[in-house]
């Protein structure tokens, strides 16, 4: 059983991720499903993530098995192979694939390939998701300029970086720390002086350690992560309440209000009457500050 569709594009697309193929195939027979990398006449990135029994991919002389909720990553051409391979109880190999190009997308691919040509992934993961979305959006005609294939790949693309290259690496740099506790207590606390060594205590962390494992993960310091969300919810309040700019900023932490107004001008551009006023900026219901 196979569903595929594959594009020819005419024209060079050089600066858009463009897709050649994407489909699912289940494979039965052993025979049917041999591919050599060298051998092939295509080329892209491969991404192919299997959805029930397993194949096996051989790269740089090792053989690695593709089983269910898995994916393989490698480049076409180069020196690999993936196969189907049963045995009498082997359950036919499913899986969803999606072969795609463009310059812009080769330094992020080769990052992900960096992690392991093999990798687990849960199928209700966003990557995933977001494959079968692309998936049925190709199989009801959906995507047939590249410029809008290649916004729907790179998103794809990006969000698989994040989850594989960038959330995962931030974890093992900091020990596996969330900051979860933290950050909980920040907002919680979020109209109260609190100190340093408070928010550090949270997640069982010296000062000193948890202030740099916190930048690394984060990228501000503890004390400017603070700040950013005491800002926006200042903001939020300056746009959706009548408080006087004295009154928002001891409600959001700041006993000084010169102080406040400093901190907001620096974080926003403006001071809390300008964008209360949206002199120079409209007004949004929401700010949302990233870093």
């Amino acid at each position: 059983m196979i569903e595929s569709y594959g594009f020819l594009h005419t024209e060079q697309q050089e600066n858009l991720c463009i897709i050649h193929s994407i489909g699912v195939q289940k494979v039965t027979n052993v025979s049917s499903y041999d591919f050599f990398g060298l051998k092939r006449d295509r080329i892209g990135f491969l991404f192919q993530y299997t959805l029930s029994g397993r194949g096996f991919l051989e790269i740089q002389g090792t053989r690695i098995a593709v089983p269910r909720n898995s994916a393989f990553l490698v480049n076409i051409p180069s020196e690999h192979r993936y196969f189907y391979e049963s045995s009498v109880d082997e359950e036919p190999w499913e899986f969803i694939w999606l072969r795609f190009s463009g310059v812009t997308a080769a330094p992020t691919w080769s990052q992900l390939c960096a992690k392991g040509h093999v990798q687990q992934m849960d199928p209700n993961t966003r990557p995933i998701q977001l494959l079968w979305k692309l998936f049925m959006s190709v199989k009801q005609q959906h995507l047939d300029h590249p410029v809008d294939q290649s916004i729907r790949v790179y998103e794809w693309l990006l969000t698989l970086w994040d989850q594989q290259v960038r959330t995962e690496s931030s974890a093992v740099a900091m020990g596996g720390h969330n900051f979860n506790n933290a950050l909980r207590y920040m907002r919680d606390h979020l109209s109260n002086p609190i100190t340093l060594q408070e928010i550090a205590g949270t997640e069982q962390l010296s000062k000193h350690h948890f202030c740099k494992a916190f930048h690394k993960k984060m990228g501000a310091s503890p004390i400017n992560y603070l700040n950013k969300i005491r800002v926006e919810e200042a903001a939020n309040l300056l746009t959706g309440t009548r408080y006087s700019v004295t009154e928002i900023a001891k409600l959001t932490g700041f006993e000084d209000p010169g102080y406040f107004t400093k901190v907001f001008k620096k974080i926003i551009g403006l001071t809390p009457t300008e964008y209360r006023n949206g002199t120079r900026e409209p007004l949004v219901s929401v700010l949302r500050i990233l870093q």
